[in-house]
């Protein structure tokens, strides 16, 4: 599976909102910069690739970050990698 990396959130926004799927989610979780802050992950899953914005953001910015991406259809969500069962 492909993991394409956009680095602007502008454009992730418009390439997210081309995308008409309800699998959109944003994870936070801790940063490896430092404890004043946050690394938010941010993917659109496409079937076969995901589309992913990640940024390390100050604990007081981290709603300025959330709330454009809520606007546009994410939902905060834990993502975990599966084992896959071949038969």
């Amino acid at each position: 599976m492909k993991d394409f990396v956009v680095k602007d959130l502008e454009r992730f926004l418009e390439i997210a909102d081309m995308i008409s799927t309800p699998f959109k989610f944003i994870e936070v979780s801790e940063s490896d910069i430092g404890t004043d802050y946050k690394f938010v992950e941010s993917k659109v899953w496409m079937r076969t690739a995901y589309v992913t914005f990640e940024d390390n953001v100050k604990k007081e910015e981290l709603e300025n970050l959330i709330i454009p991406l809520k606007k546009h259809g994410f939902s905060e969500a834990e993502i975990r990698e599966t084992a896959i069962s071949i038969k």
